[in-house]
């Protein structure tokens, strides 16, 4: 809060100039009379006396409305010139009062010092983290550098491979056969779309891995149900390797529950670069999950939801939930929502086992 403001006129004047009643000469101009005395005098010398009076008080009275003038001209100018500005009788804060000293401390330091206190100014200006302390803005995604990108997720393109467009996101989860990604149901159309791991600025560091079958629920096969948007894809070899056997797999995580933050890793499809955002979660419905996470559109359905040690950084941790479900997503690039993992995705999961090993 900043003082008064000021005008730059002295305070015992006015706007106009004219000095206010408080400093305004109070001394009178009345006239006087003065008594003669004297010895008695004859009728002439009386007469004489009379007119030399009468002379005597006129002339007196011009000199003392003349004196008197000067005296107040006097008295504005001593008044205007020299009233100390920081007098306590002529200053705004004393005109105040009581409101003067009610206001804060901190308000009465402006007009004081420009310096702060060794108090307020022990306290940085900056929220920002130490160099030393990890980034964890809850809920603001950033993008991940490469040579931190954990190749246990990846971009799923169409038949054309890195010559085509990247459309959702994928991640490997650990099974018998060390063969298997989960993503999003409405991700996968058909065998022909391909699983890049570790996808970055048009590269496959890890190979780009075929789709040999996709597993999904009955009910979304029947309906789109919402509730069943998740999907299971065995992933042929490479090279006579598992995909596992070569960038590693996730945990799957059934009834998590919502106590424990959520990293999402997932591929924009306008960028060749993966975005991470750690928030926790909150129930949407007894089968659906949501988050806040800035920046997630269309591409980075089926990313995997990361809990527990190595989640963070996508190192390692539990995949308990993808983007998907309601809305396909969301319908918010900032605010994105998951199937509950339950009973329908672990038997999901076994049909996929299942099916890999046939």
């Amino acid at each position: 809060m900043r003082g008064p403001k000021r005008d730059g006129r002295s305070p015992a004047t006015s706007a106009g100039g004219r000095l206010h009643a408080s400093h305004r000469s109070r001394r009178g101009g009345g006239r006087g009379r003065r008594r003669v005395v004297g010895p008695a005098r004859g009728p002439w010398s009386w007469v004489v006396v009379a007119l030399t009076g009468c002379a005597v008080l006129a002339f007196g009275g011009m000199a003392v409305a003349e004196r008197q003038h000067r005296t107040d001209t006097a008295a504005k100018g001593a008044v205007a010139a020299s009233a100390p500005a920081g007098d306590a009788s002529h200053s705004p804060a004393a005109a105040s009062g009581a409101s003067a000293s009610a206001r804060p401390k901190a308000a009465a330091s402006d007009s004081t010092s420009s310096t702060p206190s060794p108090s307020a100014s022990s306290a940085p200006a900056s929220s920002s983290p130490s160099p030393s302390a990890p980034v964890t803005d809850a809920g603001v995604s950033h993008t991940v550098p490469a040579s931190q990108l954990p190749p246990k997720i990846g971009a799923v393109f169409d038949s054309d491979g890195l010559s085509g467009t990247h459309h959702c996101t994928a991640s490997v989860v650990d099974s018998p056969g060390k063969d298997l990604i989960v993503t999003a149901a409405h991700c996968l159309g058909t065998t022909s779309d391909l699983f890049v791991p570790g996808y970055h600025d048009g590269q496959a560091p890890y190979g780009i891995w075929h789709i040999q079958r996709i597993v999904t629920d009955a009910q979304w096969n029947s309906d789109s149900d919402p509730d069943h948007d998740v999907a299971f894809a065995v992933v042929e070899p490479l090279n006579g390797r598992s995909i596992e056997s070569v960038v590693g797999a996730y945990t799957l995580g059934v009834g998590q529950g919502t106590s424990d933050p959520v990293t999402i890793i997932g591929y924009p499809e306008v960028s060749d670069e993966a975005i991470a955002c750690t928030d926790s979660v909150t129930a949407y419905s007894s089968t659906q999950l949501r988050i806040y996470c800035t920046g997630y559109s269309g591409g980075t359905s089926g990313s995997p939801w990361l809990v527990g040690a190595g989640s963070q950084d996508g190192s390692g941790g539990t995949v308990m939930g993808v983007i998907g479900g309601y809305e396909q997503g969301g319908d918010s690039d900032d605010v994105s929502y998951s199937v509950a993992f339950g009973s329908a995705v672990q038997s999901l999961y076994e049909q996929a086992v299942s099916d890999a090993g046939n």
